[in-house]
């Protein structure tokens, strides 16, 4: 280690951290902090590095490394442990970048679909017997005939009355190449006046409505026979890459709500957060859209319509559509 890190080396706790400016120096690279998705990037030359402040797991050129203590945040700075310096970066051979690396254009070729629920699990069940699981595949199948109609390449997590668990869906997303996710649901609550649409990304739950759905869309269910459970790192992992993305969830998500208030009726209850684990394991921005609740009456009568369900799909789709104009635009 050079006598410059050295000299900037402090201890917090029982370990030794060097701050984020000091690497940067020392490395002659370029240090990027993303407020929206709280990621610390460095690069430099041919090389990468991404770390989050209390996650362990950072992402060298891509691939996971383990810290020996989590990186931690003080007075605006990010300081990370020495033993990655010792045992990951100090290899690189670093000549001084011409400029900026632009982090990789989002490509929007192709788009995971996923109608939530299905087979043994019927979702949210309406006052006159619909059931949420009809809705939501009959809405993505004919979303994914207007995406396919746009160019894009779709896959379906399920494209018939079937149970698949959320781990499966999100690996499904993932073993695909997917670009962006897109769940679809229909709401549920106990107070039958409540009504209209909203749009979640993967983040803490900002209100008491949002903390019980998020409960109740996690219910464990069983998984399918022979379906492997992430390992905690795995997990740790997924959860950093995701966190990268969020920003442009957000966008999604947005950009989804603006779409289906210039198609329904029905109230825009506006974009919201949650901790949805068929999100948390996707590795590219996603959105679980609840197209309305299945518990009000109207509500209820408006989702028995095709023409409905249509004009539904026809939103979702706008929305994705704005959504990849505004990123080529910024390309």
């Amino acid at each position: 280690m050079s006598s410059f890190l050295m000299a900037n080396r402090i201890e917090i706790g029982n370990s030794a951290y060097l701050p984020s400016s000091a690497l940067e120096k020392e490395l002659k690279g370029e240090g990027r902090w993303d407020l929206e998705s709280q990621v610390w990037t460095l690069t430099t030359g041919a090389h990468e590095l991404k770390a989050v402040p209390q996650m362990s797991v950072v992402l060298i050129d891509g691939a996971p490394f383990e810290c020996p203590t989590p990186p931690v945040l003080r007075e605006g700075e990010l300081f990370l442990p020495e033993g990655l310096w010792n045992q990951g970066v100090a290899r690189w051979t670093l000549p001084a970048p011409p400029g900026r690396i632009a982090p990789p254009a989002l490509r929007l070729g192709t788009i995971i679909l996923d109608a939530g629920h299905g087979g043994r699990d019927p979702g949210a069940i309406g006052r006159n017997g619909l059931r949420e699981k009809s809705v939501t595949l009959d809405v993505a199948l004919r979303l994914k005939g207007l995406l396919e109609q746009d160019g894009f390449r779709v896959v379906m997590t399920r494209d018939e009355d079937r149970f698949v668990s959320l781990s499966r869906r999100s690996a499904i997303a993932n073993t695909e190449g997917g670009d962006l996710f897109v769940s679809i649901h229909a709401n549920a609550s106990r107070r039958r006046s409540i009504s209209g649409y909203e749009v979640y990304y993967l983040s803490e739950a900002t209100d008491d409505h949002a903390r019980a759905l998020e409960a109740a869309e996690n219910v464990s269910l069983p998984t399918e026979v022979g379906e492997s459970v992430p390992s905690e790192a795995e997990a740790i992992v997924w959860d950093l890459l995701y966190t990268e993305q969020r920003a442009e969830s957000l966008e999604l998500a947005s950009s989804i709500c603006q779409g289906l208030r210039r198609e329904l009726p029905s109230q825009n209850r506006g974009v919201k957060s949650a901790r949805f684990a068929v999100l948390k394991g996707t590795r590219m921005p996603s959105i679980l859209i609840e197209v309305g609740f299945i518990t009000h009456p109207a509500e209820e009568a408006r989702f028995r319509a095709a023409a409905y369900r249509q004009r539904l799909a026809e939103g979702i789709r706008n929305g994705i559509r704005n959504f990849k104009a505004e990123h080529e635009r910024q390309t």
